[in-house]
C-alpha cells in the first residue's frame, strides 16, 4: 500500500502546548525589533536614515553573532566615507560584521533568472561564512522588475522564509514606501507591495520623520510575532540622527504620540514652546533634559536658546 502524503499535521491544543514548553523563548538580537530566526522588514522613505539604522543594527548584533550585510546601495567609497571622522580615522566594525556588494559581472548566466541567480549566490555566501544574520539592503535593487508585484518580490520572499525555517537564518530587509501624507501615521499599506510582504514577514516596523525637526525620526513597529509591540502610534521611540558616536547613526531621546510629530499638530505655537524652554533652562535643567522632554533635538533647543540670547 502506498503511503499518503498530507501537508496538514494535526494534535491537540493541549499537547501543542506541551510540545512548545520545551522550545526555547525567542531571543531578541536587538530588542524589540529584531528576533532570532525571524524575516523582519524595515521600511522606509528615501534619505531619511534606513541604512544608517540597519548599519547600527547590525553593529549590535554582529558583537555576538557572524552577519552579513548585503550592501546593495553604497559603493566601497560611500561606505567608507559614512565611517569615518573628521581626523581621517576609520570607525572599527565587529570582527564579525561582513559585506557583501555586487561582484563585477560582464553578464548574468542566461539559463537562470535574476532572482534565482541572487539567492543561489546568497546561499553561497551564507554558508562560506556561517552567516548566521543577513541584511539585505535593499530589496529594490534585488528583484528584476518592480518590487509592488507580487511575481517579482514572491520567489525572493519564499526563498528567504525557507532559509529561515531550514537553517534558523535571522534577515532584516530594507524596503522602500509609498508616498505618505505628513499629517497621516504610516501603516502597513505604506510599505511598497505591502499586502504581499507584510504577510511573509514576522516584523515590520518603519521610520518616520518629524514635521518640526529636520533632525528628529521616529520608530514604529506595524506588525510583530514574537514578543510585545511597545513602539505603537501612541508610544513611537524618537531618536536624533547624529554623528555624535563617530558615524551617522540614531540616538534615543524618548518615547511620543505619533500624532505630535506630524504635521497636523498645531505648529504656530512657537512662542508657547520658546517660553517653555526658557522656563526649564531657569530651573536648572540641561540643553539634552530640555529637549527630551519636549519632543526636540538637542540641536533645536541650542539655536532656540542662541536666538532667545540666553
Amino acid at each position: 500500500m502506498s503511503k499518503v502524503f498530507n501537508m496538514l499535521a494535526i494534535k491537540s491544543a493541549n499537547q501543542t502546548l506541551a510540545d512548545a514548553a520545551l522550545l526555547p523563548d525567542p531571543i531578541f538580537l536587538y530588542e524589540p525589533l529584531i528576533v532570532q530566526g525571524e524575516v523582519t522588514i524595515l521600511f522606509a522613505d528615501t534619505g531619511i536614515g534606513k541604512t544608517a539604522l540597519s548599519v547600527q543594527i547590525a553593529i549590535f548584533i554582529a558583537s555576538k553573532y557572524k552577519l552579513l550585510y548585503v550592501d546593495l546601495e553604497l559603493t566601497d567609497k560611500q561606505f567608507e566615507k559614512r565611517y569615518r571622522n573628521e581626523d581621517g580615522k576609520h570607525f572599527n566594525f565587529p570582527s564579525n560584521f561582513y559585506r557583501a556588494t555586487y561582484e563585477i559581472l560582464r553578464e548574468v548566466p542566461a539559463d537562470i533568472l535574476y532572482e534565482d541567480f541572487f539567492i543561489n549566490s546568497l546561499k553561497e555566501r551564507i554558508k562560506e561564512f556561517n552567516a548566521e544574520v543577513v541584511v539585505i539592503d535593499n530589496m529594490t535593487k534585488v528583484v528584476s522588475g518592480s518590487t509592488d508585484s507580487a511575481k517579482s518580490t514572491i520567489p525572493i520572499m519564499n526563498a528567504l522564509s525557507a532559509m529561515k525555517f531550514e537553517k534558523g537564518i535571522t534577515f532584516l530587509v530594507l524596503e522602500h514606501n509609498k508616498k505618505v501624507d505628513e499629517w497621516r501615521p504610516i501603516n502597513l499599506n505604506d510599505l511598497q507591495g505591502s499586502k504581499m510582504k507584510s504577510n511573509f514577514a514576522d516584523s515590520v516596523f518603519t521610520i518616520g520623520r518629524s514635521a518640526f525637526d529636520k533632525n528628529l525620526r521616529y520608530i514604529k513597529q506595524l506588525k510583530v510575532r514574537s514578543g510585545e509591540l511597545l513602539y505603537d502610534e501612541e508610544n513611537v521611540l524618537v531618536c536624533e540622527l547624529t554623528t555624535k558616536s563617530g558615524y551617522l547613526g540614531f540616538t534615543e531621546i524618548g518615547y511620543r504620540g505619533e500624532r505630535d510629530l506630524l504635521k497636523s499638530q498645531d505648529s504656530s505655537n512657537y512662542e508657547d514652546k520658546i517660553q517653555e524652554v526658557l522656563q526649564l533652562k531657569a530651573e536648572g535643567m540641561s540643553n539634552v533634559q530640555i529637549a527630551r522632554q519636549i519632543g526636540r533635538s538637542e540641536g533645536t533647543i541650542r539655536n532656540w536658546l542662541d536666538k532667545a540670547n540666553y
